[in-house]
């Protein structure tokens, strides 16, 4: 299987992680698989990048596809879009212009963010440019999450420019009118107005489900779009929170030509298309890994992008040929002078292997005497796991739900739902094993789902330091 024949695409969104796989077959491509998990809040941090990492290794190793072929979105709420217009005379150049005056577009100061650009259009006396901006340790938290299960993304995108890749993928934008793509993301909905296949305007804003088709209507009109384009345009509606209600109250707008999901018929799926409108955007995040894409912009640091050297064909053959004449002379020039200084290592080695086998084999013995001695005494020192896990569980009542235990020798760590979290503090303090029995964050109140039941439960993580014995105890 040609691992170049397929692309995974990371989602990171503020709730919810989805992962999509297209796979390429006799020329046509396909969704492979997809998957949407909620995820815990960022509050939770470490609840979040275990479950986020787990999901994303097991789907990666289900798909076989290379861990270099992925590419990843970050929440929209994170970066700061820009449509700026520049002189022509800076076209060539355009990269350190834009980095000079990052402080001119956005609340942050110049070597602060990361940012790309994408040319809308070209006239006469100036440029207009679509460009995104985000702060450098929001991507480089993403890079360093993906980096502790061996995951190097090639790109970097936003949702708007993942959907807008899919949408013209499909032909879209050729509509009498203009087109407008909804993301309905609760609470926020994003808007891209499309005309001539070209991105015009770009709006995100939260917007609450009360009357949400009528204040999409007035922000497009606050925006300057006139009314009879507005009635002429093409609403087409995606996102995780695109539900029936919103399609129904647009199509019963004022002033609405037509509402319908965006095309999908250029990528082969399979399962209900209502649900992977849901995922529009997600789906069209890999397609940069399959294909040249109208939109190209990549949030990824310019020193880890792959560099590709465009070079004719003509020439790079030429270049070959002379490159292997070279080397055939060079080889052949020098293989008479190296062959006899070659025998004479070799016979020098073969006189000194047996000594050096005898060293080595002492130093490999010698390690093991080290290494047997210290397990012996880390077993002397530390307490048995054994015990502690036997300990825990005469402790710990039955209805106490524990999904997350840690162990480093000198103090244990636990986490789950109980009843009441503050009775395990006194009932664990009678244990000879433990001690400092604390709380390591505020216990909350939570509904989890335990036996197809919901109850209600106290999240609590805890710590205690492993009592330590003495010599002979």
């Amino acid at each position: 299987m040609a691992f170049f024949d397929s692309s995974l695409g990371i989602d990171f969104r503020p709730n919810h992680l989805v992962l999509t796989c297209l796979k390429r077959t006799f020329g046509k491509i396909r969704l492979a698989d997809h998957e949407i998990h909620t995820v815990p809040p960022e509050t939770q941090k470490d609840e979040r990048e275990a479950q986020t990492l787990s999901v994303i290794n097991r789907f990666v190793a289900r798909n076989l596809v290379d861990r270099d072929r992925v590419c990843i979105s970050i929440p929209r709420e994170k970066v700061i879009i820009r449509f700026i217009t520049l002189p022509i005379a800076t076209k060539e150049n355009l990269q350190k212009v834009i980095e000079y005056e990052t402080s001119k577009y956005t609340p942050f100061e110049r070597g602060e963010t990361y940012f790309d650009y994408h040319v809308l259009k070209e006239e006469k006396e100036s440029i207009h440019l679509f460009v995104v901006f985000v702060k450098k340790v929001e991507v480089d938290a993403y890079l360093s999450l993906l980096k502790k299960i061996g995951l190097q993304p090639f790109s970097i995108q936003i949702p708007s420019a993942a959907a807008l890749n899919l949408f013209f993928y499909q032909g879209g934008g050729k509509e009498q009118g203009a087109s407008i793509l909804l993301d309905v993301t609760d609470p926020f909905v994003e808007m891209n107005l499309v005309q001539e296949r070209s991105l015009r305007e770009s709006f995100h804003v939260p917007l609450p489900p009360e009357e949400r088709a009528s204040r999409i209507l007035s922000t497009l009109k606050r925006s300057g779009m006139k009314e009879d384009v507005l009635s002429a345009s093409t609403f087409f509606v995606y996102g995780l929170a695109a539900d029936e209600t919103v399609l129904s109250s647009l199509k019963e707008a004022d002033h609405v030509k037509a509402v319908v999901p965006p095309p999908l018929s250029q990528i082969e799926t399979q399962g209900d298309p209502s649900q992977l409108h849901r995922i529009y955007a997600s789906i069209g995040l890999p397609l940069r890994g399959m294909m040249k894409t109208q939109f190209d912009l990549n949030l990824l640091p310019f020193e880890m992008r792959k560099k590709i050297r465009q070079i004719g064909k003509p020439l790079f053959i030429l270049f070959s040929i002379v490159a292997f004449l070279l080397v055939v002379s060079w080889a052949a020039g020098i293989f008479v002078q190296y062959r006899d200084a070659l025998n004479g290592v070799n016979a020098e080695v073969k006189k000194r292997r047996p000594a050096v086998e005898a060293v080595e084999k002492l130093q490999k013995q010698k390690d093991e005497f080290a290494k047997e001695i210290a397990d012996l005494g880390r077993i002397r020192s530390e307490i048995s796991k054994i015990e502690l896990l036997k300990e825990l569980t005469q402790l710990i009542p039955p209805s106490v739900w524990v999904w997350n235990f840690k162990y480093n020798g000198k103090e244990i760590e636990i986490s789950g739902f109980a009843d009441s979290a503050s009775d395990l503090i006194p009932l664990m303090d009678k244990s000879p094993l433990f001690e400092k029995v604390e709380f390591i964050t505020p216990v909350t109140k939570e509904r989890v789902m335990i036996s197809n039941e919901t109850k209600e439960k106290e999240r609590f993580k805890l710590k205690a330091r492993i009592e330590v014995r003495k010599a002979g105890s």
